[in-house]
């Protein structure tokens, strides 16, 4: 890794850290200075604003989460196994290790909206990708009813119970944690019986 790249990871490394701690709100560019022991200069030489930074680090935590679950998704045998496995993941993962996220669709300014906007889109088409090749296999396998319009059903899971396409303020990350994992059995099980073959 050369020297640029080296200070910008060590800038994203600071932030994320420093983000993650404090939120968007409360977090300065001048605190992530000092932090990584550089001149703010240098911050808005890689990054324009607390906002690009701020995207940034989410970007990147998404990248990973998502490259994570690529290879979860492979370890995992079955149709139904990866659909939960698929189903659970994210919202976990947000809670837990992305509180950042959430808390940046409540404060991000909002002539920055569009930015995050084109974001969320972007992530909202991989995770689409991620199902369809899911819905493909058991499909093949012969679990999927072709009566199901799988696009349709697709965006309807991404969007309503992934909260891939909605502006959710969301305040109890906990209390959002523990609903999750209290209805997930269930929405499996409605999901399960409207899409699979019975013979």
């Amino acid at each position: 890794m050369n020297q640029t790249k080296d200070k910008k990871q060590l800038i994203l490394d600071v932030a994320t850290r420093i983000f993650s701690r404090f939120g968007y709100t409360k977090t300065s560019l001048d605190e992530i200075a000092q932090d990584a022991q550089i001149a703010k200069g240098t911050i808005y030489y890689y990054f324009p604003s607390k906002e690009e930074l701020f995207m940034e680090v989410v970007r990147t935590q998404v990248r990973d989460f998502v490259d994570e679950m690529h290879r979860n998704l492979l370890k995992i045998e079955g149709f139904e196994n990866k659909l939960r496995y698929f189903m659970q993941a994210p919202m976990t993962y947000v809670c837990e290790k992305m509180p950042l996220w959430m808390e940046g669709l409540r404060t991000i300014p909002f002539d920055f909206q569009h930015h995050f906007d084109k974001f969320r889109t972007e992530n909202r088409e991989q995770m689409l990708k991620l199902l369809l090749e899911i819905m493909d296999e058991g499909i093949k396998h012969g679990l999927v009813s072709d009566l199901v319009p799988l696009d349709r059903l697709c965006e309807v899971i991404n969007d309503w119970f992934l909260m891939g396409n909605l502006s959710i303020v969301v305040v109890d990350f906990e209390e959002l944690l523990s609903r999750i994992k209290r209805d997930h059995e269930v929405i499996m099980q409605l999901i399960m019986y409207g899409i699979m073959k019975r013979g």
